[in-house]
């Protein structure tokens, strides 16, 4: 995690956001302001929904996620996003390339 006053720049934000998204659900399902606060907690600036609900689309659209509807209790409901069996392997296949890319920059 970085420090509160670290942030990454916003180029890199748009680049690793699926990827970051696949990764905060990995631990379980979620809704999109969680995924939002998780993804803040890790460095990136506040996700405004018109950039984090699109993304979710696409990784759904791609076989990536599931989502279902979650009836709000004296709130209003929300969807709640789950990562698929094909989302565990593409998030596998996406973290050993990162690897990858980790090492070449970091080599000495």
């Amino acid at each position: 995690m970085l420090s509160s006053d670290k942030h990454f720049p916003g180029s890199w934000q748009r680049a690793l956001l699926p990827l970051s998204l696949l990764d905060a659900l990995e631990a379980g399902p979620n809704h999109g302001y969680a995924l939002a606060q998780i993804l803040e907690s890790r460095g990136f600036t506040p996700i405004k929904g018109a950039t984090l609900y699109p993304a979710l689309v696409k990784l759904e659209a791609a076989n990536l996620l599931d989502s279902t509807w979650e009836e709000g209790r004296g709130a209003p409901g929300r969807k709640v996003y789950t990562l698929t069996g094909t989302g565990r392997g593409h998030l596998a296949a996406q973290r050993e390339l990162w690897f990858f890319f980790q090492g070449a920059v970091l080599r000495d």
